[in-house]
């Protein structure tokens, strides 16, 4: 398997077909991203952590295989950010989300956390699009066993009760690499497998 960097976008007026399908990955500062992003890429540091929450600035774009691109949104909360680039990135976040190449969303949240507004506000928006969503607890490593289960089913009903419906519902350790498979089956199916 062949994973490269492929591109950064910060303008929506660069964004275009660049000939993959893509899926894109959301999520706060702080959530696994980048690990996760580096396990399925299979490549350590491809994706790079920074290390200020809320500095990503960009959509960067990652080659998965010659088959697929793997989209890095930035962050939930950028604070960080200059004023001129804060006003531009619900621009550019809504201009990706908009394009038909976007095969599916993957929402991740540290499993330990709970739900915050805005990431319910995303999925119910995906939902009200028609726009395909994954849900990935990410850190599950830093549970038990037994608090995994727990953790997993409480996040379910959890979505549930707010009458979000995403494509499914993924626990793993991005650190340990362990149940990335089911999710990369979820992700195939939902982008390239219909091709």
């Amino acid at each position: 398997m062949e994973s490269t960097y492929f591109a950064a976008v910060h303008h929506p007026s660069h964004l275009k077909d660049f000939g993959y399908p893509e899926v894109a990955f959301i999520g706060r500062s702080n959530c696994g991203k980048s690990s996760l992003l580096n396990a399925l890429l299979n490549k350590k540091k491809l994706a790079r952590t920074s290390a200020t929450p809320g500095r990503t600035q960009m959509i960067h774009l990652y080659l998965w295989n010659k088959k697929l691109l793997f989209a890095d949104l930035p962050g939930y909360g950028y604070t960080k950010s200059s004023r001129a680039i804060s006003k531009r990135w619900p621009q550019l976040m809504e201009a990706y989300c908009d394009r038909s190449q976007v095969g599916c969303f993957l929402c991740l949240l540290d499993i330990r956390r709970e739900f915050r507004p805005e990431e319910l506000y995303f999925m119910t928006t995906m939902e009200q699009r028609g726009q395909s969503y994954v849900v990935v607890l990410t850190k599950a490593d830093k549970l038990s066993k037994s608090q995994l289960t727990v953790a997993t089913q409480q996040h379910k009903k959890n979505l549930a009760s707010h009458s979000l419906k995403p494509y499914g519902v993924h626990s793993l350790s991005a650190t340990k690499k362990t149940r990335l498979e089911p999710l990369l089956k979820t992700i195939v199916d939902l982008t390239i497998a219909g091709q």
